[in-house]
């Protein structure tokens, strides 16, 4: 049975008309910002860079720099990590086209395919990077 005046959540004292609630310290919000963006600058990283292949990252890192709330460095690293992101969605599509045939007859293609991936990584991770110190500077 419960207690009058008490519930869950918010502290309640209907005794004495109090009402508490939790205080926002604003840096959950800047951590959901941050990923939020980074999240939305892969998807666009992933969209545009295989219509124009350098202007994917840049406007990815930019959208994700913008999304994610903070200084000038926060708005670079979201757009870093969406480069990130975008290689890894990019990797996986590489690796699932490899898996049918047996190993002896494509390990040329994966000792080239895993440089391809290095350079993809930082290919897309340096633009965004860009991308998202730019939205910052342009944010402040």
């Amino acid at each position: 049975m419960e207690q009058p005046g008490i519930r869950d959540g918010p502290i309640f004292i209907s005794e004495l008309g109090l009402s508490l609630s939790k205080v926002n310290t604003g840096m959950a919000d800047v951590k959901n910002n941050f990923w939020l963006g980074a999240g939305t600058g892969a998807v666009i990283i992933i969209i545009i860079d295989l219509m124009i292949p350098f202007l994917g990252p840049l406007l990815g890192g930019f959208v994700a720099g913008f999304i994610a709330k903070g200084d000038i460095m926060n708005a670079g690293k979201a757009g870093f990590f969406a480069g990130i992101m975008a290689t890894v969605v990019i990797a996986f599509v590489i690796l699932a086209s490899m898996i049918s045939p047996p190993i002896a007859e494509y390990i040329s293609e994966v000792g080239t395919g895993y440089f391809l991936f290095i350079t993809i990584t930082l290919y897309l991770a340096l633009f965004a990077f860009f991308g998202g110190l730019i939205a910052g500077a342009v944010r402040r």
